[in-house]
């Protein structure tokens, strides 16, 4: 049987995981579950062994699903998994009973019975319930993808809710899932907590960087060009003091890319490293780039990095972008090609070996990775920003001992433990077809990357002496077009778009902050007010639809953080009267847009100057 058309396209648009899950088991017929008719009615039944019984009972099946609700103690401000989809009778019968701030993930073993319920029943308004979420099979990452939405909103407790009739199928596979939930939260929830707070960050730093940025090279043109080339990724701990006479043997001989915190060793000892490499957003990344001449290094980063210091590096800059619309919008409307992403996960040392990757290059050597606290409690190394502030002792006992390169056992931290973590994910998955070697004497011992002395790290790179072509190759990028526009012309049109947007949800919002409150009785239902504000909301969503580049760019920056927001406050304005909660809900709506437009444009205007893109760029 076929999934009813309006539930496959609910599926599509929010669960496309799932669809594409059932799709995977064709018409294979699920070992557990089968539908039987019983008096004209699809009547769910689970089969076990020689037996079979109907998990919601023989009579009138909400009986049984009122007493399970009523047995259950929710917490306010909750994500649940409940065990088992079932006809999904119990699922629609939660959410109509639970509170507003209660989102339920419904966690189903087999995707035949799913595709069996869906061709059956037009679930789709359960499906499409904001409160709602689904899962099935493998329990991965993709199956706790959407819990991002409920890692949004404040929520207090996260548990699984136990069907039994259901969850008696396969209790480990319930219980195993219920635990992986909450570790995966715990995970999600802060990512997702950071990406909300830094939105507004990463799109000021954008619209400030586009005067230095708009043109700057995109380092997928040195793809695959450096495959003979041995690469040197530096790190700012306490064994690069050790390693300096190794990097200058190696100077001419492997490319040599640091980030910004051992910059001023390196440059202090007489080292030009080949690309400097920044990526965080924030003011404190800034002090690895003070007290240091940097006016002949070349800079790679994403175009959100922290402006003071795209400053110091005018035409110098090779770019990635690994998610950023403006930028999207930006390449398509220069004809630039699209941006190559770079992993941003974990330390900014992470970009540094996925640059490694892209390059081609076979041989990579970790300088200074020690990713350990040293036994003296030293963990970077003096000559830094860390050593400034005295910041590069740690005089803490928390972490844990893990193997060392030439010790039984060193101490990592847990901030370096998810730096070492980043690391052998990337060379597990990313690493084949090439080499790793980590000259971190006192390090914690890396997967996947042995650890060489000093003199057999020479051997392994003296064949080499081709550095001087990656400096070469960057300074052919570097040069600007001569047909450069001024990002202020670039962006005219999403200007006058975004424009519209504000225009139509700021005068939708003040109406409706106009009705007066008599409205608000059900005799008043009807009234022709109502009637042409929601009209007027399906007129804000016509101009988004029609500008949808520009809605990108509004969601990704202060609008993000404006629509949690009237998520949180529509969901419980709750009235008698229908047409006065909508349209109460789709004033906060408004409001949000409105909010977001107006910040986007107010920015714009401030980050940029008439002046012209190749002036910056000189």
């Amino acid at each position: 049987m076929q999934i009813l058309p309006a539930n496959q396209a609910v599926l599509l648009k929010r669960f496309p995981i799932v669809l594409e899950r059932i799709i995977a088991v064709g018409n294979r017929i699920s070992d557990s579950y089968f539908y039987e008719n019983k008096n004209g009615t699809e009547t769910l039944m689970v089969q076990r062994g020689e037996h079979s019984f109907c998990p919601y009972g023989e009579f009138n099946k909400f009986n049984l699903i009122k007493r399970w609700q009523k047995s259950l103690r929710v917490a306010p401000e909750s994500l649940y998994a409940v065990t088992g989809f079932g006809d999904g009778s119990h699922l629609e019968y939660f959410l109509n009973e639970s509170a507003s701030g209660t989102y339920i993930l419904a966690a189903e073993k087999d995707p035949a019975l799913l595709r069996e319920t869906l061709s059956r029943f037009d679930l789709s308004s359960l499906l499409s319930h904001e409160r709602f979420l689904l899962s099935v099979g493998e329990l991965d990452d993709p199956f706790f993808a959407h819990i991002q939405h409920a890692a949004l909103t404040r929520i207090q407790e996260v548990n699984s809710l136990v069907f039994a009739p259901l969850h008696s199928v396969d209790e480990a596979y319930y219980d195993k899932m219920r635990n992986e939930l909450v570790r995966q939260y715990l995970v999600i929830r802060p990512l997702m907590e950071v990406n909300i707070r830094t939105a507004i960050n990463l799109q000021e730093n954008t619209l400030l960087n586009l005067k230095h940025m708009a043109y700057a090279p995109d380092i997928g043109k040195l793809k695959d060009e450096f495959q003979d080339v041995p690469f040197i990724l530096v790190g700012a701990g306490p064994s690069l003091d050790e390693s300096i006479d190794f990097l200058k043997f190696a100077q001419d001989k492997a490319i040599i890319v640091t980030t910004n915190s051992p910059l001023r060793k390196l440059l202090n000892s007489g080292i030009k490293p080949h690309l400097v490499v920044t990526a965080d957003p924030m003011p404190p990344t800034l002090a690895g780039f003070q007290g240091v001449d940097v006016s002949d290094l070349i800079l790679a980063c994403p175009h959100s990095a922290y402006p003071k210091i795209i400053e110091k590096f005018p035409g110098r800059i090779v770019s990635w972008c690994t998610f950023n619309p403006i930028i999207d919008y930006l390449k398509a409307k220069t004809n630039q090609g699209e941006s190559t992403p770079i992993m941003e996960q974990g330390t900014v040392s992470g970009c540094v070996l996925d640059i490694s990757h892209l390059l081609g290059c076979k041989k990579v050597l970790f300088i200074g990775q020690d990713m350990s606290v040293r036994d003296d409690g030293k963990y970077y190394t003096s000559d830094s920003s860390y050593s400034d502030s005295g910041n590069h002792y740690y005089h803490g006992s928390r972490g844990q001992k893990l193997p060392g390169n030439t010790q039984e056992t060193v101490h990592v931290e847990q901030r370096l433990f998810v730096y070492l973590k980043t690391f052998e994910q990337f060379i597990r998955t990313k690493g084949e077809g090439r080499e790793y070697r980590n000259l971190a004497r006192t390090g914690v011992k890396i997967e996947g990357v042995p650890y060489l002395d000093y003199d057999d790290a020479k051997k392994w790179i003296s064949e080499s002496n081709e550095s001087s072509k990656f400096s070469h190759r960057l300074k052919e990028i570097l040069e600007v077009p001569d047909n450069a526009l001024d990002p202020i012309e670039i962006f005219s049109d999403a200007i006058n778009n975004i424009e519209q947007i504000l225009e139509k949800t700021l005068t939708a919002a003040i109406q409706t902050e106009m009705l007066p409150e008599k409205l608000q009785k059900l005799n008043y239902s009807n009234n022709k007010a109502f009637t042409a504000l929601i009209d007027e909301g399906q007129g804000v969503n016509n101009v988004i639809d029609r500008n949808k580049e520009e809605w990108s760019i509004l969601v990704e920056g202060k609008t993000k953080g404006e629509l949690i927001e009237y998520k949180r406050k529509s969901r419980d304005i709750v009235s008698q009267n229908p047409s006065w909660q909508t349209v109460q809900r789709n004033k906060e709506y408004f409001w949000a847009i409105s909010e977001g437009a107006h910040w986007f444009l107010d920015t714009f205007n401030k980050s940029l100057s008439t002046k012209s893109i190749k002036s910056a760029n000189i």
